[in-house]
């Protein structure tokens, strides 16, 4: 019996190394509250050293029916114009107001991912194969896709070493067949 358990845990420990796992996240806000409204602005530019400046502001948001008073500042590059910087300012309190809200609900959800397919990897291909486009290599002169016969296509080259001899640069096009498989249709 107890030979069977080890066996077991032995199998469950290869099979878990073998697969290539991650943990995916995501978080969802939600909050009750909105800005429905911003007025009366006012701002403020003024230097902070030789290369930055920084844009101050005040301004009343209308947050679900009620008035509040806000302010905020911002400090970026002279090269940038003063709305830009103060807008950029009071986009930064809107954010801090609705993250500070009550009412505000988070949710967030992991999930570990484990794939035990062998990993992708550049190799020889043949004519009027199938493949991934990531099993060959993006030609280095024609690196951008083109169409032929309403068919997306790629260049990519496939470097050879043939024994006693240089390396053999041999070139190819594959063609999309879905997003994601491709089919070498020229090789040469």
């Amino acid at each position: 019996m107890l030979g069977k358990i080890t066996v077991a845990i032995s199998l469950a420990i290869t099979t878990a190394h073998a697969a290539d796992c991650y943990v995916r996240s995501a978080v969802t806000s939600r909050s009750s509250l909105a800005i429905s409204h911003i007025t009366d602005v006012e701002s403020w530019v003024v230097p902070v050293s030789a290369a930055e400046k920084k844009c101050m502001v005040t301004f009343r948001a209308q947050v679900n029916g009620q008035w509040i008073t806000a302010e905020s500042e911002k400090t970026g590059p002279r090269s940038w114009s003063e709305s830009q910087l103060c807008a950029g300012a009071v986009d930064q309190e809107r954010i801090r107001i609705l993250s500070r809200a009550s009412g505000s609900r988070m949710t967030v959800e992991n999930n570990m991912v484990c794939d035990e397919r062998p990993a992708i990897q550049v190799r020889t291909v043949a004519l009027g194969e199938r493949i991934r486009e990531s099993e060959v290599l993006p030609h280095p002169n024609f690196p951008k896709p083109f169409v032929y016969r309403t068919a997306q296509c790629k260049w990519f080259i496939e470097p050879e070493v043939q024994p006693g001899r240089d390396l053999l640069q041999r070139q190819g096009i594959i063609c999309q067949l879905n997003p994601t498989q491709w089919q070498v249709v020229d090789k040469w």
